[in-house]
């Protein structure tokens, strides 16, 4: 059991780490404007022209996080703020998502693996999440709990193995944005691509990813 529980917080320590410095980057620059009044969707859109690739279309999402590059539909989903929004954070987290475009549209296939782990994260998280109270409530804590640290603990753990996949986008939209001179000065450079780094390690453990998806899925139908 000690050996499970070492893994699971070496995962957890990830985790966190991850998404605390996530959020307080995120929040940093969140209240900072960009001067020309861009938001995500016209950035991720130009960058596109910028590229010449056609084909792809940006939406708005319906999540809080619900930003996300759909390699089968080539479809750039963008969170409402980030969507409308001309925030540093806003155009930081719509260039992430097309820098994965770019890398579809250039043949990058670890992003295709990335896409995958993603969606096995959203698959798996959930469930075991629900298992895991289930045993701790049966007292099952030395048979079925073990399973499911270590099981959580491997999707974080396979998530990590892939952030290089988005430093790589991040690194080729920050060369797209230098061409397309969205700057107007080193403050709103910086700002964004501080978000953009961040983002690279803000969903490694999936409950973010599994929280955005839910939201989407689940609030429309309450709604009707």
């Amino acid at each position: 059991m000690q050996i499970f529980l070492i893994v699971f917080a070496i995962a957890l320590g990830f985790t966190m780490w991850g998404r605390s410095r996530f959020l307080k980057i995120y929040g940093q620059e969140s209240g900072n404007l960009i001067s020309s009044g861009l938001t995500g969707v016209r950035l991720a859109e130009g960058m596109m022209r910028y590229r010449g690739i056609e084909g792809v279309t940006v939406k708005r999402g319906r999540g809080v996080f619900d930003d996300f590059y759909h390699p089968e539909t080539r479809e750039i989903t963008l969170a409402p703020q980030h969507f409308a929004g001309s925030t540093f954070s806003a155009l930081a987290m719509a260039a992430q998502q097309a820098g994965k475009a770019l890398q579809h549209a250039e043949g990058h296939r670890p992003l295709l693996w990335r896409t995958s782990v993603i969606r096995w994260t959203v698959y798996l998280s959930l469930p075991l999440f629900i298992i895991g109270g289930i045993s701790l409530a049966l007292g099952l804590t030395k048979s079925l709990f073990p399973i499911v640290l270590l099981a959580w603990s491997a999707i974080t753990f396979w998530n990590v193995l892939t952030v290089p996949t988005e430093l790589d986008a991040g690194s080729r939209a920050r060369k797209e944005l230098e061409g397309m001179r969205v700057f107007k000065n080193l403050d709103e450079r910086v700002g964004v691509e501080r978000v953009m780094g961040a983002a690279s390690t803000a969903y490694i453990d999936g409950v973010s990813v599994v929280a955005s998806w839910a939201v989407r899925k689940i609030l429309p139908r309450m709604k009707g």
